[in-house]
């Protein structure tokens, strides 16, 4: 049975957050496609009005939720741990972290959807990964500053892998990779990757 919360006059930044929350624990109980924004708003304690006049749907409000959440979470662009592996590590644990738990459930979703809806694949391509793959390409670029990797364009298919391995655990699994898991996967797989020469 949905929580029920009093409907109560909220607005900004502290509203966000209430909407965020019901909405996660919404899809976490019933899924993408058995969610409902009346559930959702009254475990927010607000009006549903006050929902559609930002999201049109679940589906668009679910991708809200998990892009605003990763946007606020992830290491910003900026940081530097000072070598390649640290940056690697403090993003994907990050990562991690964050999809352990309801939000991993949203992003499983959210990849179900998107299998057979193109345009909802595409939204999140355009609002959150190809930033993504900006921020990794700044990445790299210090890392070839400091002579980690080789001076060269990195194979964009490669530049996929960090987060992709993650992904890919978290939906076959459930769980996101624990730390010495992710240890592995950037030791093993991602900087033996990078420090190859060039092939493109």
């Amino acid at each position: 049975m949905s929580a029920r919360c009093p409907v109560t006059r909220r607005r900004g930044e502290v509203l966000r957050e209430a909407v965020f929350e019901a909405a996660l624990a919404e899809i976490a109980e019933n899924g993408l496609r058995g969610a409902s924004m009346d559930r959702i708003a009254r475990r927010a304690g607000t009006g549903k009005s006050a929902l559609y006049r930002r999201w049109a749907n679940v589906r668009a409000l679910a991708l809200d939720v998990f892009i605003t959440t990763m946007e606020e979470n992830l290491p910003s662009p900026g940081a530097d741990t000072g070598s390649l592996r640290g940056d690697l590590l403090a993003a994907l644990a990050t990562l991690a972290q964050h999809l352990d738990g309801d939000l991993g459930i949203v992003l499983r979703e959210l990849i179900g959807e998107g299998a057979h809806d193109p345009a909802l694949s595409a939204e999140f391509q355009n609002r959150f990964g190809h930033d993504k793959e900006a921020e990794l390409a700044a990445m790299l670029s210090r890392a070839m500053a400091r002579g980690e990797i080789p001076v060269h364009p990195v194979d964009p298919v490669v530049m996929q892998v960090p987060a992709a391995m993650v992904v890919h655990q978290l939906v076959l699994t459930g769980r996101a990779p624990s730390a010495d898991e992710l240890e592995h996967i950037i030791d093993a797989i991602v900087l033996p990757l990078l420090r190859q020469p060039s092939t493109v």
